[in-house]
């Protein structure tokens, strides 16, 4: 048996960069969900440099002064008062480090990086963040956010929204003998590794600190 994180690319929004509020539903059942990412593209020619196209190490980053979760119609999940801006690189920290570099120093990004040009939004939905642990993700049906922001220029940005949940393989005599998802999302991409893309793996940040089991 090979325990494993399964990585779903759920949705693609176009959201306004103008806007004061998000709100955001999911309503895909998962057994054991880990947690949502979020990375945001500026898709105006040039505004992500270089002006001959997108820099795929560059994620930005739409000011997000809270963040509110509700599931299953039960408001003020994982923060009791809302996400802010200093705890959003914790979580990071929390969901893609490896558990023997948590106290160390990240070598290929740090603070200011992280929220000038290597943005992404992480709600972590498992029950402990030991990332040694397998099968601790939140069994969820409903999730409703509602994203505070900063109000700037207006024009449309890019929202890639990825769902992180455990999944197994099940071997016998060195054969597969079959897959089990714990969501209900039908995902034509194989792996976790195509699913995500070049909007996920090209980036340094996640080289650096994707998690290993």
């Amino acid at each position: 048996m090979v325990l494993y994180t399964r990585v779903l690319r759920h949705k693609k929004l176009t959201l306004n960069k103008s806007d004061d509020t998000w709100n955001i539903d999911f309503n895909t059942h998962a057994t054991s969900l880990e947690g949502n990412l979020f990375l945001f593209e500026d898709p105006a020619a040039g505004a992500m440099v270089p002006a001959f196209g997108r820099n795929s190490e560059f994620y930005y980053n739409p000011l997000i002064t809270k963040v509110q979760t509700t599931v299953e119609g039960i408001p003020n999940q994982i923060y009791a008062q809302g996400m802010l801006p200093y705890q959003q690189w914790d979580e990071i920290v929390k969901g893609f480090v490896r558990e023997s570099r948590k106290d160390t120093e990240l070598s290929l990004i740090d603070l200011t990086t992280y929220y000038r040009n290597q943005y992404a939004l992480w709600l972590d939905f498992r029950s402990c963040d030991d990332q040694t642990l397998h099968g601790s993700g939140r069994h969820v049906k409903e999730i409703t956010l509602h994203l505070n922001k900063t109000v700037q220029a207006d024009g449309p940005l890019f929202c890639f929204v990825y769902r992180f949940v455990d999944a197994q393989l099940n071997n016998e005599d060195s054969k597969f003998i079959s897959a089990v998802f714990y969501c209900t999302q039908n995902v034509r991409t194989p792996s976790a590794r195509t699913a995500i893309g070049h909007h996920l793996w090209s980036n340094m940040l996640w080289y650096d600190t994707i998690r290993s089991r």
